[in-house]
């Protein structure tokens, strides 16, 4: 294995709408902005944290029309990209995120090749080269098939379907996925529906199907929550906050930092919510991205001691 970090999930073009406000049913509003920013889950996630140093490779699938500029940005940072497949007869997929004056989003996802990924074969470069799977947004019976060959070659798996657990997946599919992952990323939203679909009452019943749940708390922080332990990460505050598009994402990426520096999962957890700061700063989830340098450097800041 020459990788720390396999990431599957989206690369996407997104483009951002500013709006004063989210517009009523039937009605329209005046657009204050719009810009393209590289984006996706997997491309978010795999692009911050092989900045970072991590060796990280990226699984996914976009369009013949899939933009040279972006390839190379990923590449750039040294992403292994072998399993970043362009499609034939498809565009790379899409989202337009519109984001009001509080902060508040709503999305519209053009899926492209991602929609019907299960048709595909799948990326054994990325099982077969890196030690842990992070399996973010996509269709659950392409990953329910990476998940078993994961499983086979004795890989760890991060489950994290993102805001996708809402439309993407039912009771059945997301049971049989969580009960062959170690870890379940979730926000407070995505860990409703998840209950919801487990029929369990609390996210600590959780445990009885994976290792571990990280689950992202916005402006309260963040929990790592295990059998012997829960682990209550506070948030470490921006210098501004310009937009929250792929701070999700970020701090992701500063927990398998943390991980692959041999950090405790307590300095993981801390490691990734000053990381995720940095991506509040800045319009687009990968403009600007920090050095490491700079995220240690903001951490003993805020009095954040890393015990390596």
């Amino acid at each position: 294995m020459n990788n720390f970090l396999g990431v599957f999930g989206h690369v996407n073009l997104d483009f951002i709408l500013e709006l004063p406000k989210l517009p009523e049913p039937n009605t329209s509003i005046e657009v204050e902005s719009k810009r393209m920013y590289y984006g996706g889950t997997g491309a978010n996630i795999a692009r911050w944290a092989a900045k970072f140093g991590v060796g990280t490779s990226l699984a996914s699938f976009v369009g013949k029309d899939f933009p040279g500029h972006f390839r190379k940005a990923l590449a750039d940072e040294g992403l292994d990209l072998t399993d970043l497949l362009e499609m034939e007869d498809y565009t790379t997929p899409t989202c337009w995120i519109m984001t009001d004056a509080e902060q508040n989003q709503v999305a519209f996802m053009d899926q492209g090749p991602m929609k019907v990924m299960g048709d595909f074969k799948i990326a054994s470069h990325t099982i077969d080269s890196c030690e842990n799977i992070h399996v973010g947004t996509g269709r659950p019976e392409y990953y329910e098939k990476i998940m078993l060959a994961a499983r086979e070659k004795g890989r760890r798996i991060y489950f994290d379907p993102a805001q996708e657990i809402h439309y993407v997946y039912t009771p059945a599919s997301f049971r049989r996925l969580l009960d062959m992952s170690d870890v379940f990323f979730a926000n407070q939203n995505e860990m409703k529906t998840a209950l919801k679909y487990m029929e369990l009452g609390s996210k600590e019943e959780l445990l009885d199907h994976v290792d571990m749940i990280i689950m992202t708390l916005g402006k309260d922080g963040s929990q790592i929550i295990t059998s012997n332990q829960i682990l209550d990460i506070p948030v470490v505050k921006p210098n501004a906050i310009v937009d929250p598009t792929g701070a999700g994402d970020s701090y992701r990426a500063g927990f398998y930092t943390g991980l692959s520096l041999g950090y405790g999962m307590e300095d993981c957890g801390k490691l990734a919510a000053t990381t995720a700061s940095f991506a509040l700063e800045n319009k687009g989830p990968q403009e600007n991205i920090p050095t490491l340098e700079d995220v240690l450097a903001r951490a003993n800041k805020n009095n954040i001691r890393l015990n390596i």
